[in-house]
């Protein structure tokens, strides 16, 4: 993992040293913005604060309570264009939030080489198995898999359970009559690797993901289609299962209006060999327009023995080009393998700003 961060810091340097003397650099409502002549310089600064309301779903009976988030994000890229025309880039994205729901780690620093034979990036970054995948369409706080977890509930799986941000080299081909293809190689998948109960930690090593994305225009709809399967090897000391997971999606769309759905085989993925086997369909619409968009998706998954069921509707509103209001609200039904039922619900406001 160290060499893949090492190549990247150097692959910054040599883009930073392709720089000329002199540069127009700005700081707007379009974020930070550097031309640099054939190295473009760009930055997104983000801050929101965020206010929930939520009947837990382990104790409804406790009442209505409130919480407050409060985050902060910030991205900044540089890309050069050779004279060949192949395009070289570093980015790094640094996130606050997210940091209470399982799977959603947002801090990436990843390099990348793009021509017309396909994109290479190496580095910390999502894999194929989650960017070529289709599944419910998500807007603003992200509806059943979204904020809605720091507050009561788990989130929904929509792709297969894969490597996340740990350190990996993609390839991602062309689009080719509609087709694109990834592949992506993690030499290690980590979380909690330190904790001294080793069945708490998850010790995955060489995984491997495959995804695949088709799309082509039908009369007035463009219809998609994907398929992904992640393959990983287990740590013995963790006492927990290999990677093995997929997922079958297909997205539907014309104008504003998208439709989509998955289904995901998790199987016993990271899971204990006494588990059960985990699986999910999720399906959803989103409206887009210039300054709101608006979404309602639900999620049913086979979960511990039990049914976990998620419904979501949310939106968000543009109040000017640099301030947004968003807002969720979620209905989480659990059932267990005895049969007991347990139900919460979320509501969650948050205004930011973001340049």
């Amino acid at each position: 993992m160290q060499h893949l961060l090492k190549l990247g810091a150097g692959m910054a340097a040599a883009l930073s040293l392709a720089a000329p003397a002199t540069a127009d650099v700005s700081f707007g409502e379009d974020g930070l913005t550097g031309d640099f002549g054939k190295l473009q310089l760009r930055g997104r600064l983000s801050a929101s604060v965020q206010l929930g309301a939520f009947d837990p779903v382990e104790n409804p009976m406790a009442g209505t309570r409130t919480d407050t988030e409060i985050d902060g994000s910030a991205r900044f890229s540089l890309e050069y264009t050779a004279d060949n025309a192949w395009v070289f880039g570093v980015v790094a994205d640094v996130d606050s939030g997210q940091e209470q729901i399982e799977g959603f780690e947002r801090d990436e620093f990843y390099v990348y080489a793009a021509s017309e034979y396909g994109r290479v990036e190496i580095g910390e970054n999502d894999g194929p198995a989650d960017t070529l995948s289709f599944h419910s369409p998500r807007v603003g706080l992200g509806q059943v898999r979204g904020d809605f977890a720091r507050y009561s509930g788990t989130v929904a799986l929509l792709s297969p359970f894969d490597s996340r941000d740990s350190a990996k080299v993609t390839y991602l081909s062309p689009p080719i009559e509609g087709l694109r293809i990834g592949i992506a190689y993690a030499p290690e998948f980590e979380l909690n690797p330190d904790d001294p109960i080793p069945t708490r930690r998850t010790l995955q090593e060489d995984v491997i993901e495959l995804g695949a994305q088709y799309v082509q225009p039908f009369g007035d709809f463009v219809v998609g289609l994907s398929g992904a399967y992640i393959y990983g090897s287990s740590d013995a000391v963790t006492g927990r299962e290999d990677i093995e997971s997929w997922s079958a999606g297909v997205e539907i769309r014309r104008g504003k209006l998208t439709a989509g759905a998955a289904y995901v085989d998790r199987g016993r993925s990271n899971l204990f060999p006494t588990s059960e086997e985990e699986s999910e369909w999720n399906a959803g619409l989103a409206w887009n327009e210039e300054r709101w968009a608006i979404a309602a998706s639900l999620a049913i998954g086979d979960e511990r023995g039990g049914t976990n069921s998620r419904y979501g509707i949310g939106g968000e509103y543009e109040i000017t080009q640099n301030v947004y209001i968003a807002a969720d609200a979620v209905l989480i039904e659990e059932e267990d393998a005895l049969g007991v039922s347990e139900d919460g619900a979320v509501g969650i406001v948050e205004l930011g700003v973001r340049f």
